[in-house]
């Protein structure tokens, strides 16, 4: 089994994850109550101080620098050391082209709010008159009734008085 696209296993890092994972489990046995709880602390504690100690002495080597090349292919030409201005310029074409087309779209937008903001407009104009027209609807309905009210109060008198 082939190992190559993950990379190396790293000492250090391997006795700081075992010495957690023994840490963990001393944890676990402290809170249940099991024995052997103490031994494992230290036994975990004192690996994790190891390891500690270890890698502060451990040296590092710079890391090389990206290569751009790599993320930006349309930079290079078959020259590494050349740039391909044509792929770059046509990159940037594009991406001109692009934010154009979404500068149209954007200015349909804004034309569309602005007629959906006038039909609300007018819609809120209509119901605001027919509100005013409800209200005047609701004073005559409030007068006819105290007229009927009124006709009905002559009708009783006018009955009493007949008989």
């Amino acid at each position: 089994m082939s190992n190559k696209g993950k990379g190396k296993l790293d000492a250090i890092t391997f006795f700081y994850g075992f010495g957690a994972a023994v840490v963990l489990v001393g944890s676990m046995f402290k809170f249940v109550g099991w024995d052997y709880a103490n031994e494992l602390f230290i036994a975990g504690l004192s690996i994790e101080t190891l390891v500690f100690l270890v890698s502060a002495f451990e040296r590092t080597t710079d890391e090389k620098e990206y290569q751009w090349e790599n993320v930006f292919p349309q930079l290079t030409s078959g020259n590494a050391n050349t740039p391909d201005m044509q792929g770059y310029q046509d990159s940037m074409k594009q991406f001109s082209s692009t934010i154009g087309e979404l500068g149209e779209q954007i200015k349909g937008l804004n034309q569309a709010l602005g007629s959906i903001k006038n039909e609300m407009t007018q819609n809120a104009q209509a119901s605001k008159e027919m509100h005013e027209k409800v209200i005047g609807f609701n004073q005559q309905l409030g007068e006819y009734n105290q007229h009927m009210q009124q006709i009905n109060d002559k009708y009783k008198d006018f009955l009493a008085a007949s008989k």
